[in-house]
């Protein structure tokens, strides 16, 4: 029975996550991680049995501290294996992507690159945009946490692998920077694309240059929420 659990995700993400943790092992210490350098003084305590367990967090953890582990650690993914990287949900609208899901699987230092060990899949809803599309994933990802959290805290070994492998390309931030420039000559329907895909900010806009200066996208006032992976993070 696991002892120890490092848990590597942002705040927003965290009480939702302990919940269902607790549910599966009472006992465990749960230490929250959200950046490297907590990740690292939390890491140099884990013994055998102890599980690093990483959900929707975009800190990349580095091989010394994926070497210097008990055992396997695994990473819960807002996508399906075929959108690897950030932004998956973006990158699914703007393709015309049909299905989308969510995906267990080992940590390496390569990003979404480890032995898949799980994978739930559902129909992308019809004229869904990102922000729906996320929170789906996100219910979704909490299940799958519920559903292999037995099996992981359990056992100290690693848990059995699917035979699927990952799409060759792993989103990172500049594709979803390019995703937000629009072309110059931008019609119609290629906007409302791109902004069904993208949504608003407060932190990332489409952006166009016009006569050699670039011109953001003002957010229009929503209901004061700002959400991020499918969950809200502030009032403000």
């Amino acid at each position: 029975m696991t002892k120890q659990i490092v848990l590597l995700t942002p705040d927003e993400q965290a009480p939702d996550l302990i919940t269902i943790l607790r549910r599966h092992a009472p006992d465990a210490a749960i230490t929250q991680a959200v950046d490297l350098d907590g990740l690292q003084r939390a890491c140099r305590t884990l013994n055998t049995g102890d599980r690093l367990l990483a959900f929707a967090t975009p800190v990349i953890v580095p091989a010394d501290v994926l070497d210097a582990l008990p055992g396997p650690a695994y990473n819960f993914h807002g996508g399906p294996p075929t959108y690897p990287g950030l932004f998956p949900a973006s990158f699914a609208i703007y393709e015309g992507a049909t299905m989308f899901g969510v995906t267990a699987h080992e940590m390496t230092a390569d990003v979404d690159q480890g032995a898949i060990v799980a994978v739930d899949t559902f129909p992308i809803p019809t004229n869904v945009d990102r922000l729906n599309l996320e929170a789906l994933s996100r219910k979704m990802l909490l299940a799958l946490v519920d559903r292999l959290s037995s099996t992981l805290l359990e056992t100290d070994g690693p848990l059995p692998t699917l035979d699927i492998a990952w799409a060759p390309h792993v989103r990172r931030m500049r594709d979803f920077e390019a995703l937000c420039r629009l072309p110059e000559n931008v019609d119609q329907a290629e906007f409302q694309r791109r902004y069904h895909a993208v949504a608003e900010g407060p932190f990332h806009a489409l952006r166009i240059p016009v006569h050699g200066r670039w011109f953001r996208l003002e957010s229009v006032p929503g209901d004061g929420h700002v959400y991020r992976g499918g969950q809200k993070v502030t009032d403000d």
